[in-house]
């Protein structure tokens, strides 16, 4: 399953987060957003076990909803795949939706891109001014 036919099949699944389902000021716990994570990641385990994804995740406690300006949020990948960011530029101008964006903590004005630089590439391409976002939290 390529990385297109698994954002169809998470974007059709009704229990899935996207910028559509999520509600601004809603928090998660650290395992639902891993577990959402997981999901779209779904036989790409490597992220996780060869990358520190999960570790990132796990340094928040908590997920706050917001929808971020995406002038601030720290975007630069020195590994981007532009046929990944394609796709996602396909599927949000299909579907309307997208998986939200995973940030962490905002330092030296930007906001840390846990998950989600392709989905926030193809996003800010498409113009997007603000990207509905699971924010980390130490605290709630």
């Amino acid at each position: 399953m390529n990385l297109q036919e698994n954002i169809r099949r998470i974007l059709r699944e009704e229990t899935n987060y996207t910028n559509t389902n999520v509600n601004i000021g809603d928090v998660y716990e650290e395992s639902e957003i891993y577990q959402y994570i997981q999901k779209l990641h779904y036989k790409r385990d490597y992220d996780f076990w060869e990358g520190d994804l999960g570790e990132r995740i796990e340094k928040f406690p908590y997920y706050v909803v917001k929808e971020i300006p995406t002038k601030d949020i720290e975007m630069d990948e020195y590994q981007l795949d532009d046929d990944d960011v394609k796709e996602y530029l396909d599927m949000v101008k299909e579907k309307g939706s997208y998986p939200p964006i995973v940030l962490g903590k905002k330092s030296y004005g930007y906001y840390n891109i846990i998950d989600g630089t392709h989905r926030a590439n193809a996003l800010r391409e498409l113009g997007f001014d603000k990207i509905i976002c699971f924010v980390g939290k130490k605290k709630i």
